[in-house]
């Protein structure tokens, strides 16, 4: 049975989530390698396309113009030791939108991301029982996760339009917890994420390059980011997630002072297929969908993603 490996996004600043699909890992914003592996290198591409918005009272509003967000994302992972592996992602993002008397193209690069992940426990390991070898059946998957957002790409200090946005201009910190749980061994797990994300203030030199005058900056509130993933695999070729994700920020501030009604939330459900042209090569696509209804979000975007990743596996000797 081959191992799966888990290739997915984290909000990172986002609205686009991957699903996981491999055994020991979640939602976070580079692939994760297994036990087994000692590289990867990844290639993906998303298009996502924003159908409304959430606003300050929960009330959601259809958009009366299109916006679409193309993605062209590049990632790695390195496994260094049994318990340590790191990796990095860089998107390219295209950005369109039909809004009347506005620039309608904008082309740039998002944020580029850096993730460790330190794993504490592994299903299915060895232990001495009465003098004896034992699997531990027991134990889940247990990873403290921890990284990095950089903000390499065009912000709204930087881009003179919306359009050209294509990175969140505040450079963050993230740290979390990852638990996997087999059901049946190689064949169902549940995945659980949670992790905490700091951004840190940025003070305004320029904004949507116009020089600043006067004393301005802003920092994002405190961000909660969560998933839950159910992944079956059904043979060697053929494997199959299901996902429900989300966020949760807490007030902006400028200029040191909360601003009212500034708080975010969102959630998405993500459906993700993988297949196993060869040992070393995998194919997953993804769709998510976020839920056009009232009371379910909070100052965010909603939008329909589909993303296919191709990824390619270098197993340890």
């Amino acid at each position: 049975m081959k191992i799966l490996i888990f290739t997915s996004l984290l909000l990172v600043f986002i609205n686009s989530i991957y699903p996981c699909n491999i055994c020991g890992g979640g939602t976070n914003d580079i692939a994760v390698l297994a036990l087994d592996g000692k590289a990867l290198f990844n290639i993906g591409f998303s298009r996502e396309s924003f159908s409304g918005i959430w606003d300050k009272n929960r009330n959601w509003y259809k958009n009366d113009f299109s916006q679409n967000q193309y993605k062209i994302t590049l990632g790695t992972a390195f496994r260094f030791t049994r318990q340590l592996q790191c990796a990095l992602s860089v998107p390219v993002i295209f950005n369109h939108t039909s809004a009347a008397n506005l620039k309608q193209h904008g082309v740039g690069l998002g944020d580029l991301t850096m993730m460790g992940r330190f794993e504490i426990f592994h299903e299915f390991q060895p232990k001495k029982k009465k003098k004896k070898i034992d699997i531990d059946k027991k134990l889940p998957h247990l990873a403290i996760t921890g990284g990095f957002n950089f903000p390499t790409g065009r912000s709204e200090e930087t881009a003179e339009n919306d359009v050209d946005v294509t990175s969140s201009g505040f450079f963050s910190s993230i740290v979390g917890l990852s638990v996997t749980k087999s059901i049946i061994r190689q064949r169902f797990q549940i995945i659980g994420d949670l992790s905490w994300q700091h951004s840190f203030r940025k003070k305004y030199e320029r904004y949507f390059g116009e020089p600043v005058s006067y004393n301005y900056s802003k920092q994002p509130g405190e961000k909660i980011n969560y998933s839950v993933t159910f992944n079956y695999v059904f043979n060697n070729w053929h494997a199959l997630s299901f996902s429900v994700t989300g966020f949760w920020q807490g007030k902006y501030k400028i200029n040191h002072k909360s601003i009212n009604n500034s708080e975010m939330q969102s959630i998405g459900l993500v459906v993700s297929y993988t297949y196993y042209p060869s040992v070393p090569f995998r194919i997953t696509s993804s769709v998510k969908l976020t839920p056009r209804t009232n009371n379910l979000g909070l100052n965010s975007q909603t939008s329909d993603l589909f993303g296919i990743n191709l990824t390619y596996y270098i197993a340890r000797n």
